[in-house]
Protein backbone atom coordinates (compact mmCIF):
# COMPACT_ATOMS: atom_id res chain seq x y z
CA UNK A 1 0.00 0.00 0.00
CA UNK A 2 1.21 3.55 -0.68
CA UNK A 3 1.39 6.13 2.14
CA UNK A 4 -1.13 8.29 0.28
CA UNK A 5 -3.60 5.38 0.18
CA UNK A 6 -3.06 4.61 3.86
CA UNK A 7 -3.74 8.19 4.89
CA UNK A 8 -6.81 8.39 2.65
CA UNK A 9 -8.25 5.42 4.57
CA UNK A 10 -7.22 6.88 7.92
CA UNK A 11 -8.56 10.39 7.30
CA UNK A 12 -11.85 9.04 5.92
CA UNK A 13 -12.39 6.97 9.07
CA UNK A 14 -11.35 9.90 11.28
CA UNK A 15 -13.68 12.30 9.50
CA UNK A 16 -16.62 9.87 9.57
CA UNK A 17 -16.12 9.23 13.30
CA UNK A 18 -15.04 12.75 14.31
CA UNK A 19 -11.69 11.42 15.58
CA UNK A 20 -8.58 13.39 16.44
CA UNK A 21 -5.34 12.36 14.70
CA UNK A 22 -1.91 12.92 16.24
CA UNK A 23 0.85 12.48 13.64
CA UNK A 24 4.52 11.96 14.37
CA UNK A 25 7.01 14.56 13.25
CA UNK A 26 8.27 14.14 9.71
CA UNK A 27 6.66 12.14 6.96
CA UNK A 28 3.58 11.09 8.95
CA UNK A 29 2.64 14.76 9.40
CA UNK A 30 3.28 15.51 5.73
CA UNK A 31 1.18 12.58 4.52
CA UNK A 32 -1.65 13.42 6.91
CA UNK A 33 -1.77 17.05 5.79
CA UNK A 34 -1.64 16.02 2.13
CA UNK A 35 -4.57 13.61 2.65
CA UNK A 36 -6.82 16.01 4.58
CA UNK A 37 -5.92 19.07 6.63
CA UNK A 38 -8.34 19.46 9.54
CA UNK A 39 -8.27 21.34 12.87
CA UNK A 40 -8.60 17.87 14.47
CA UNK A 41 -5.12 16.94 13.19
CA UNK A 42 -2.05 17.64 15.29
CA UNK A 43 1.20 17.62 13.31
CA UNK A 44 3.87 17.12 15.96
CA UNK A 45 7.12 19.02 15.94
CA UNK A 46 10.10 18.40 18.17
CA UNK A 47 11.05 14.94 19.43
CA UNK A 48 10.51 12.00 17.12
CA UNK A 49 8.39 9.06 18.24
CA UNK A 50 6.03 10.90 20.55
CA UNK A 51 2.70 10.59 18.68
CA UNK A 52 1.68 7.52 20.70
CA UNK A 53 2.46 9.22 24.03
CA UNK A 54 0.80 12.53 23.12
CA UNK A 55 -2.24 10.65 21.79
CA UNK A 56 -2.45 8.69 25.06
CA UNK A 57 -2.58 11.92 27.08
CA UNK A 58 -5.25 13.39 24.83
CA UNK A 59 -7.27 10.16 24.92
CA UNK A 60 -7.15 10.13 28.72
CA UNK A 61 -8.31 13.76 28.87
CA UNK A 62 -11.08 13.39 26.26
CA UNK A 63 -12.52 9.93 26.89
CA UNK A 64 -15.58 10.36 24.67
CA UNK A 65 -13.61 11.28 21.56
CA UNK A 66 -11.71 8.78 19.40
CA UNK A 67 -7.99 9.54 19.19
CA UNK A 68 -5.64 8.06 16.59
CA UNK A 69 -1.83 8.10 16.79
CA UNK A 70 -0.29 7.99 13.30
CA UNK A 71 3.23 6.61 13.76
CA UNK A 72 6.00 5.70 11.40
CA UNK A 73 7.73 2.42 12.21
CA UNK A 74 11.05 4.18 12.86
CA UNK A 75 9.39 6.71 15.16
CA UNK A 76 7.40 4.12 17.12
CA UNK A 77 10.57 2.07 17.41
CA UNK A 78 12.11 4.99 19.29
CA UNK A 79 9.29 4.87 21.84
CA UNK A 80 8.31 1.21 22.12
CA UNK A 81 7.68 1.64 25.84
CA UNK A 82 4.62 3.72 24.96
CA UNK A 83 2.89 0.52 23.80
CA UNK A 84 3.31 -1.00 27.27
CA UNK A 85 2.01 2.20 28.87
CA UNK A 86 -0.99 2.28 26.53
CA UNK A 87 -1.64 -1.42 27.19
CA UNK A 88 -1.70 -0.82 30.94
CA UNK A 89 -3.79 2.38 30.77
CA UNK A 90 -6.09 0.75 28.17
CA UNK A 91 -8.00 3.85 27.04
CA UNK A 92 -10.96 2.61 25.01
CA UNK A 93 -10.82 5.61 22.68
CA UNK A 94 -7.20 5.24 21.49
CA UNK A 95 -5.92 3.59 18.32
CA UNK A 96 -2.23 3.37 17.43
CA UNK A 97 -1.49 3.09 13.72
CA UNK A 98 2.00 2.12 12.56
CA UNK A 99 2.94 2.81 8.95
CA UNK A 100 5.70 0.30 8.29
CA UNK A 101 7.97 1.12 5.36
CA UNK A 102 11.23 0.10 7.12
CA UNK A 103 12.88 3.47 6.40
CA UNK A 104 13.18 6.94 7.83
CA UNK A 105 11.33 8.45 4.89
CA UNK A 106 11.87 12.06 6.00
CA UNK A 107 15.66 11.71 6.18
CA UNK A 108 16.48 10.61 2.65
CA UNK A 109 14.97 7.14 3.17
CA UNK A 110 17.70 5.88 5.48
CA UNK A 111 17.05 2.31 6.66
CA UNK A 112 15.21 2.18 9.99
CA UNK A 113 16.41 -0.22 12.69
CA UNK A 114 12.83 -1.52 12.79
CA UNK A 115 13.33 -3.41 9.51
CA UNK A 116 12.13 -6.96 10.03
CA UNK A 117 10.27 -6.24 13.27
CA UNK A 118 7.02 -8.16 13.60
CA UNK A 119 4.68 -5.39 14.74
CA UNK A 120 1.81 -7.86 15.19
CA UNK A 121 3.93 -9.85 17.63
CA UNK A 122 4.96 -6.73 19.56
CA UNK A 123 1.39 -5.48 19.93
CA UNK A 124 0.17 -8.98 20.83
CA UNK A 125 2.65 -8.96 23.71
CA UNK A 126 0.75 -5.96 25.12
CA UNK A 127 -2.44 -7.55 26.48
CA UNK A 128 -4.32 -4.27 26.92
CA UNK A 129 -4.79 -3.88 23.16
CA UNK A 130 -8.26 -5.17 22.27
CA UNK A 131 -7.46 -5.71 18.61
CA UNK A 132 -4.58 -6.02 16.21
CA UNK A 133 -5.83 -5.27 12.72
CA UNK A 134 -4.59 -4.27 9.29
CA UNK A 135 -5.40 -0.70 8.23
CA UNK A 136 -7.23 -1.96 5.14
CA UNK A 137 -9.67 -3.82 7.44
CA UNK A 138 -10.75 -1.01 9.80
CA UNK A 139 -13.92 0.05 7.98
CA UNK A 140 -16.23 -1.33 10.69
CA UNK A 141 -13.88 -0.95 13.68
CA UNK A 142 -15.46 0.80 16.68
CA UNK A 143 -12.82 3.39 17.60
CA UNK A 144 -14.31 3.69 21.09
CA UNK A 145 -13.85 0.00 22.01
CA UNK A 146 -10.04 -0.11 22.10
CA UNK A 147 -7.30 0.43 22.51
CA UNK A 148 -6.55 -0.84 19.02
CA UNK A 149 -3.25 -1.53 17.28
CA UNK A 150 -3.51 -0.96 13.54
CA UNK A 151 -0.74 -1.72 11.09
CA UNK A 152 -0.04 -1.06 7.44
CA UNK A 153 2.77 -2.32 5.24
CA UNK A 154 3.81 0.72 3.23
CA UNK A 155 5.78 0.93 0.00
CA UNK A 156 8.43 3.67 0.08
CA UNK A 157 7.50 6.66 -2.05
CA UNK A 158 8.15 10.31 -2.77
CA UNK A 159 7.21 12.69 0.05
CA UNK A 160 4.42 15.22 -0.41
CA UNK A 161 5.22 18.96 -0.07
CA UNK A 162 6.10 20.43 3.32
CA UNK A 163 3.50 21.42 5.88
CA UNK A 164 3.57 25.09 4.92
CA UNK A 165 2.40 25.85 8.46
CA UNK A 166 4.17 27.27 11.47
CA UNK A 167 4.37 24.73 14.32
CA UNK A 168 3.04 27.28 16.82
CA UNK A 169 0.02 27.97 14.60
CA UNK A 170 -0.63 24.22 14.26
CA UNK A 171 -0.56 23.79 18.04
CA UNK A 172 -2.81 26.83 18.65
CA UNK A 173 -5.32 25.53 16.09
CA UNK A 174 -5.38 22.08 17.72
CA UNK A 175 -5.67 23.59 21.20
CA UNK A 176 -8.70 25.61 20.03
CA UNK A 177 -10.19 22.38 18.69
CA UNK A 178 -9.67 20.68 22.08
CA UNK A 179 -11.14 23.67 23.94
CA UNK A 180 -14.27 23.36 21.81
CA UNK A 181 -14.66 19.74 22.93
CA UNK A 182 -15.51 21.00 26.40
Amino acid sequence: MKQSEAFEILTKIAEDRNALIIADIGSQSLWLKAAKDRPENLYLSGPMGMASSVALGIAMAHKNRAVIAACGDGALGMNLSSLATISNAAPKNLSVVVMNNSIYEFTKSLPAPTRGIDWNHISSACPGFKSNIALKDIKDLDLLSGPHFIHAEIAPGKLPPGLGMNAIDVHHRFKACLNNLG
